[in-house]
């Protein structure tokens, strides 16, 4: 099978090349940017999909539409697939392929530095065919857990809340401890601030783009945003006014309705201590 990977020299371009080469494929990759993949260089985008079997677009969202279209000259039977963080604009484009052509929207829910080991998270919105996309993403990811969504308005809706709104938080913290002495904090610091410092930070090694794609490009990620600045807000309001404990106690019960929220806690630790 020949694989064409198209934004190689991009961290998670990258991760698809070489996670194709381990499993013994044809790799054919191609970046504006020079990169260093392992695997074969293509001069273009032509190039590199003119007899690829499957084409991985791994570029800035911006950028996906354009050469999902650049793609849909590929030969009949073949495969384009686009990972983007942001379904909206890359869905229509999706879309419009020929028929003679077979499509993927994916998003990997993981990073760059994901291993292998354990099993990764794939999230699928279906094209034109659930059950044959579903077929076509297990063959190639087969040993990553593959969940399909209804459309691509529920996949940006819940990616809002569980990045977006994720990323936000972890800017904005980061952006003020940029400010302060970080290592004097974490040396007084906690469990729970060393957890987060981490997150914030790992959140920072994203590219900008990424970030940027998650916080404008989403339409649903200002609702979210909005709504953790009024409640930001409101918990400043009630902490200064001493009403605080009925906020908490009301929040915890929420929670606890879905989690438990003890058996979290206990979690937290087991991941510190592997």
């Amino acid at each position: 099978m020949k694989v064409a990977i198209i934004g190689a020299a991009g961290k998670m371009g990258s991760w698809f090349a070489s996670y194709f080469a381990r499993k013994g494929y044809d790799v054919m990759a191609y970046d504006v940017k020079p990169f260093s993949a392992g695997v074969a260089k293509a001069k273009s985008v032509a190039d590199c999909v003119r007899d690829a079997d499957l084409a991985m677009i791994c570029v800035p969202v911006r950028h996906t539409p354009a050469l999902i279209r650049q793609c849909a000259s590929m030969k009949p039977g073949s495969v384009i697939a686009e990972i983007s963080s942001v379904k909206s604009k890359t869905f229509p484009a999706l879309k419009k392929v020929p028929s003679s052509i077979g499509t993927l929207c994916i998003h990997p829910m993981f990073g760059p530095g994901a291993s292998e080991k354990k099993q990764l998270k794939v999230l699928l919105v279906p094209v034109r065919n659930t059950q044959l996309e579903m077929k076509t993403a297990q063959g190639l990811f087969g040993n990553m857990a593959i969940t399909a969504l209804l459309d691509a308005r529920t996949h940006d809706r819940a990616i809002a809340a569980v990045l977006g709104l994720t990323y936000f938080v972890n800017v904005a913290f980061a952006g003020i401890m940029s400010r302060e002495k970080l290592q004097t904090l974490k040396e007084v610091g906690g469990t729970t601030f060393g957890i987060q410092s981490m997150l914030a930070e790992s959140v920072m090694t994203d590219e900008p783009e990424l970030i940027l794609a998650l916080l404008r490009d989403n339409p649903h990620s200002a609702i979210y945003i909005k709504q953790y600045l009024a409640s930001a807000q409101g918990l400043a309001r009630l902490a200064r006014e001493g009403k605080l404990k009925g906020r908490l106690k009301k929040t915890k019960a929420g929670l606890q309705k879905q989690q438990d929220l003890q058996a979290s806690y206990r979690r937290m630790y087991e991941i510190l201590d592997k």
